[in-house]
């Protein structure tokens, strides 16, 4: 399951061409490749780069979407989260939420029950083939008393209590979309990351079968490819766009008017001190204060994980950044839970910070928070563009079903009329890695730790290495078996175990270009706080000879790599006086 970067590929005919590697574009190569489609997925940045790894870390039905009354999209998202959980039970993780109830809750007390239940029944499906890992339990009301001893650090005045549930933790939203992708890669995909697609290759349509002579058909696009510079010219059968918050942007260069709009909005979390001190609280709190804004709070890595915000974005998605505003609108909100004698977070604690925009689909008179989170299949067909579509909406964790409904439209079209497609069942396939399908990972997690005791690495390491590549963890403890230095950590830092045989695993193997996206995307340590020089420069020194760097050229990418980090701190971060 290799994912290279083998542009050679761009020379072969393909059926489906997806545009986007966030989740939607990785689900839509896979469930087309599954099927036998000869398929190829082209991404811009990285993949998953974009909104993709910057979510709440949770696979869950959206409960809050029940306030709005959107049934439907909670019924499939609570579905779809027990089918990804069961694909990768290495990766994820059930995760009791606390839901507390103030006298002056809004919605009240008893409206929060009977979402809280009502949600639960949505979700009757829940356990269904799921080991005892990740077998969800029934939700129950908690006291106060027991609520301020999961939770000490809640503003107890007025506090009635809690409603407990569980969602399903998405460890590591990064390495989830890599095990979806090489599922992909291995079902004969072709993934190409850094490979943005600049336009597409069109010819007029013929006039029959109902079209207009003024009409066009797409026959595949053009790519650029960000590395070098060069463009290629890629043939399909059918082109998907699945470019999330670019999917506006995407159509630009056909020069008509297809009638398909982006609401764009942007969540932001923040990365800070364990509220409360490390281990102290090992729930996630939905944490709701007077002015009717709220936050999650997770416990996550030894930190807190907060957030998201949601807030209208017209800013180009190349563009966005988390900004002092987005800072203190988190903060603001969280401080306004906190019981007296807790210490509110400040800026100071802040480690790191993540930013996403949600592709949401327009809604005349609403705005993006009352938005729904339900995804749009377009057919460009009826607006004069044959054999292209683009995919409006959706969230991570229904990516796999707008997948399989983009394929099923794809073979349902004469664009694909003469495929015979093989029989595909993603519902029950695991994902790239898993030690199994729908089993408890801690029996393979334990052997892991066993195993090849003699390479010298902890037992910490080693588990982290099976927890975060399943399956594939033995390739790495083969290059450290070849290369024993390859087994030394790349940071000192408490917490972090990334050793150097995942940075060369990281490019040979999982198709990673830059520093960026070995240290935010392949490794753990980009996400869990501050990069020092010293740390980036360790990788650097792994990753120079395999991407061909003399010193020079690895001494100028760490320094870019830095000052690329400094650059996004900086909007943020009002400097010390």
């Amino acid at each position: 399951m290799r994912i290279e970067r083998d542009l050679s590929r761009l020379n072969e005919p393909y059926d489906v061409i997806v545009v986007g590697g966030g989740i939607t574009g990785v689900c839509v190569a896979r469930e087309a490749a599954g099927r036998g489609l000869r398929t190829l997925l082209v991404e811009k940045g990285d993949f998953g780069g974009g909104t993709s790894s910057a979510t709440s870390k949770y696979l869950h039905g959206g409960i809050r979407y029940l306030e709005t009354y959107e049934f439907r999209v909670v019924r499939e998202s609570l579905r779809e989260r027990r089918v990804l959980g069961l694909a990768a039970p290495h990766l994820v993780e059930q995760k009791r939420f606390l839901m507390p109830a103030w006298r002056w809750s809004k919605p009240s007390t008893p409206l929060i029950g009977a979402g809280v239940g009502l949600y639960s029944v949505l979700g009757f499906d829940s356990n269904r083939d799921a080991p005892e890992s990740l077998r969800v339990p029934r939700p129950h009301w908690l006291s106060k008393s027991k609520l301020l001893a999961a939770v000490p650090w809640l503003d107890p005045t007025e506090l009635q209590g809690a409603f407990a549930y569980h969602d399903t933790l998405n460890v590591h939203p990064e390495r989830l979309l890599l095990a979806f992708l090489k599922s992909a890669v291995a079902f004969g995909a072709t993934a190409l990351n850094h490979m943005e697609a600049v336009g597409f290759v069109t010819e007029p349509s013929d006039g029959r079968m109902g079209t207009s002579t003024t009409d066009i058909t797409v026959r595949g696009v053009t790519v650029l490819d960000t590395l070098t510079g060069e463009r290629h010219e890629v043939r399909g059968r059918t082109v998907v766009n699945a470019g999330g918050p670019w999917m506006d942007l995407v159509l630009t260069s056909l020069g008509k008017s297809l009638g398909v709009k982006v609401n764009r909005s942007k969540g932001i979390h923040l990365l800070t001190r364990p509220i409360g001190g490390r281990g102290v609280v090992t729930d996630t709190v939905f944490a709701r204060a007077k002015s009717g804004k709220h936050v999650i709070v997770s416990p996550w890595m030894d930190r807190s994980f907060i957030g998201p915000t949601d807030t209208p974005e017209t800013a180009a998605p190349d563009d966005v950044r988390v900004d002092h505003t987005d800072v203190e609108l988190i903060l603001d909100t969280v401080n306004s839970t906190l019981a007296p004698g807790f210490d509110k977070i400040t800026e100071a604690d802040i480690e790191g910070t993540t930013v996403g925009i949600r592709p949401l689909i327009v809604e005349d008179g609403k705005d993006s928070y009352h938005t729904s989170r339900r995804h749009e299949l377009y057919d460009h067909g009826p607006s004069g563009v044959h054999h292209l579509w683009s995919i409006g909406g959706g969230k991570w964790t229904t990516g796999r079903a707008l997948g399989e409904e983009t394929v099923v439209a794809l073979l349902a079209s004469p664009a694909l009329d003469t495929v015979v497609p093989r029989r595909f069942d993603s519902t029950h396939v695991a994902a790239g890695g898993a030690f199994a399908w729908a089993e408890d990972a801690e029996p393979f997690l334990r052997e892991a730790v066993r195993s090849r005791a003699r390479l010298g690495l902890s037992s910490e390491v080693r588990e982290h290495l099976a927890r975060l590549y399943g399956t594939e963890h033995e390739r790495l403890l083969d290059l450290v078996e070849r290369e024993p230095s390859l087994g030394a950590r790349v940071s000192d830092r408490d917490g972090v175990l990334d050793i150097a045989a995942q940075v060369v695993f990281a490019i040979t193997d999982e198709g990673a270009c830059t520093l960026s996206d070995i240290l935010d995307r392949r490794l753990v340590i980009g996400t869990v706080g501050r990069v020092s020089a010293a740390e980036i420069a360790c990788v650097a020194a792994v990753a120079a000879p395999l991407f061909g760097w003399d010193a020079a050229a690895r001494d100028e990418r760490v320094e870019a790599e830095l000052a690329r980090r400094a650059a996004i701190e900086a909007i943020w971060r009002v400097p010390v006086a």
